[in-house]
């Protein structure tokens, strides 16, 4: 993927030895306060801090490509630059963020209009979560036992950790310092810090996320995932210098995150080496996308003329004043139907050919998948409901704005409105439209995507798990990151407030965060999450079991403990139905590539269903050929 430097391994040697002083090969610790200094072929990084309570050293912001502005927006991403100046970690901006349209901010309240407008009033108010942003964000955080630089031999595990946000907010050290998502450090610990952790920034919304027939043909879609896989690339590269196993990757990643993993999984038809051979799956997410030359076309077109480029295709984009795609990049967002999105991962005929789950429903997979951990929680989609939707009319609306023409006229629409049956029917199945709505996203853009891994993969490779405290999408996060290390590492005030006000509810998250990060922390290392989990616990852990058809011995984090159940989020009936129905909007539109085309029973497609498949232009003008980037070197700073 990365491509090489101008600099040969012997010139660079010669540039360190002159500029710093005499190097040894490896580690070293000329004193015994001294940071260490990872060097790489292209820059020095100092260690940003040392942790005593974690024992770790954290490397804050590697840059692990270039800049993507310029000729470099929506090409894959390019090698970093150069850089003779010592570096501390100190500058690494976060990508350029925006909010999601239509957010429910006053749970059941969005079942009447007047809840729907406070919602809205309420989702204008500007969050500094989903605001700033720079395009120079491709940077990457690493978490490294103090032992592990002591003894690079050590060959650790590692996790690589993809940040959720809807792909259009969110980075790799979101709320920090105040709050540990997404540090390291708890998992670490669970592990006796026998494992490394890194986080990543990619870019997302518009920047990452663009596609259509312009953008296969003029530059390179999906740049978002070309990120991710440019960070896993560099982990495969670099990863040794800090005593890592290259060879023993383990992806993580909730929301979006996870659902970039489904996509890195069935690249190129799942023929291409996703650079990690297990997974952990925190409600795995994205919106169905499809219709490459028709609505996500449109879409382009409709960013391009709120950048003032319309008509002018990808170079005009590529010029733009960083003010103007910034504020098209929002305009395009806010412009949305409440509950969908402008962006997200899209077919593009090249690196993603079609949806995931006709991809693993016809055994298009990367074969080297050792196995996953699937989790979900007990509300995903209520989130997402803000209240817009209050009629049949407006449901009916709104599946006219979120899927193509095309899907409406063949009767696809009228079979989704029939499976999830209107309120006003005589034998109603949901009491209010936001019920309605729930279960719709519910099943299309979350929860089935467990069972098709589950399908895809089979029984013996897959665990699972489901988190019902509080069970909102994201709330398990909190259990996933609680670190008391991390407080006891970077103190805050919102530590010591939250002593003092909720000391026993602290206890409790701490006992939830301990059981869950010891599974992960045991599969990172061992490859099953039984094997160290922490059994003396309060609350105690239960055993793991691979998932069933049936979807039965799910580990169930609930309120006052950890159990087991029968998954009732991901049922066979509705996800069956999105399987079909993923493959009936492909076969219209003629999307389906050939030797690829799933059955399905819904409509009665006519036309050849490979009528449209083209692949896109993988490379977008840039390609990013990996040479030998020559093996960097770690010293102490003095």
């Amino acid at each position: 993927m990365l491509s090489s430097w101008v600099l040969s391994l012997f010139s660079l040697q010669l540039f360190s030895l002159a500029s710093c002083s005499p190097l040894p090969l490896g580690v070293s610790y000329q004193k015994q306060s001294a940071l260490p200094i990872l060097t790489l072929p292209y820059a020095s990084y100092r260690a940003a801090s040392y942790r005593p309570a974690s024992d770790i050293y954290v490397f804050k912001n590697i840059r692990f490509a270039a800049a993507p502005v310029g000729n470099l927006r929506w090409a894959k991403p390019a090698p970093p630059p150069n850089n003779s100046a010592l570096q501390d970690g100190s500058y690494g901006p976060k990508c350029i963020q925006s909010a999601v349209s239509g957010m429910n901010l006053v749970g059941s309240g969005n079942t009447s209009p007047i809840g729907a407008a406070v919602n809205q009033f309420l989702g204008g108010i500007p969050i500094p979560l989903f605001t700033g942003g720079s395009e120079d964000c491709l940077f990457l955080d690493v978490y490294v036992p103090r032992k592990a630089l002591k003894n690079p031999s050590l060959k650790l595990p590692v996790a690589v950790w993809i940040y959720g946000g809807a792909y259009l907010f969110g980075s790799k050290d979101t709320l920090q310092p105040e709050l540990p998502f997404y540090d390291g450090s708890g998992i670490m610990g669970q592990a006796n810090n026998n494992m490394i952790f890194v986080a990543m920034n990619y870019r997302l919304g518009s920047y990452g996320f663009l596609a259509g027939t312009t953008m296969e043909r003029e530059g390179t879609p999906n740049a978002g995932l070309h990120d991710q896989r440019a960070a896993f690339q560099w982990v495969r590269d670099y990863i040794h210098l800090v005593g890592g196993d290259s060879s023993q990757v383990t992806a993580m990643g909730e929301s979006a995150g996870a659902g970039s993993i489904i996509h890195h999984v069935v690249a190129e038809g799942g023929k291409l080496d996703p650079l990690f051979s297990k997974a952990i799956l925190q409600s795995p997410a994205f919106q169905p996308i499809w219709d490459r030359a028709g609505s996500v076309e449109d879409t382009f077109n409709s960013f391009a003329a709120l950048a003032g480029c319309s008509g002018k295709g990808l170079a005009c984009l590529r010029a733009a004043n960083p003010a103007a795609l910034a504020k098209a990049n929002k305009e395009l967002n806010l412009r949305q139907s409440p509950g969908s999105f402008a962006a997200g991962p899209t077919p593009d005929g090249s690196f993603i050919r079609q949806m995931p789950v006709l991809e693993l429903s016809t055994g298009n997979l990367w074969q080297g998948v050792e196995s996953m951990i699937l989790s979900h929680t007990a509300d995903e989609a209520s989130l997402f409901v803000g209240g817009a939707v209050q009629t049949d009319a407006q449901f009916s609306a709104f599946l006219d704005a979120a899927f193509p023409n095309y899907t409406r006229a063949e009767g696809v629409s009228a079979k989704v409105e029939a499976f999830y049956p209107p309120v006003g029917a005589k034998k109603p199945k949901y009491s209010t439209q936001a019920a309605r709505m729930t279960a719709f996203l519910r099943d299309s853009c979350f929860t089935c995507n467990v069972r098709y891994l589950t399908e895809a993969l089979g029984d013996s490779r897959v665990w699972k798990c489901s988190t019902r405290s509080p069970g909102f999408h994201g709330t398990d996060l909190i259990p996933t990151f609680f670190s008391s290390a991390f407080a006891a590492d970077t103190p805050t005030f919102l530590d010591d407030l939250a002593m003092l006000m909720v000391p026993a509810l602290a206890t409790f998250v701490a006992g939830i965060s301990t059981a869950m990060q010891s599974y992960f922390a045991s599969y990172i290392t061992t490859g099953n999450p039984n094997t160290n989990r922490v059994v003396w616990n309060i609350p105690p852990t239960v055993q793991c079991s691979g998932g069933l058809e049936s979807i039965q011995g799910v580990v169930n984090v609930g309120d006052w403990g950890f159990g087991t159940i029968g998954d009732g989020q991901n049922q066979k009936v509705p996800c069956d139905f999105w399987r079909e129905f993923a493959a009936a909007v492909t076969a219209l539109g003629g999307y389906s590539p050939p030797g690829a085309v799933v059955a399905q029973a819904l409509v009665d497609v006519r036309d050849d269903a490979s009528r449209n498949f083209k692949r896109g232009n993988g490379n977008g003008g840039f390609a990013h050929h990996r040479l030998d980037w020559g093996s960097g070197l770690i010293r102490s700073s003095s």
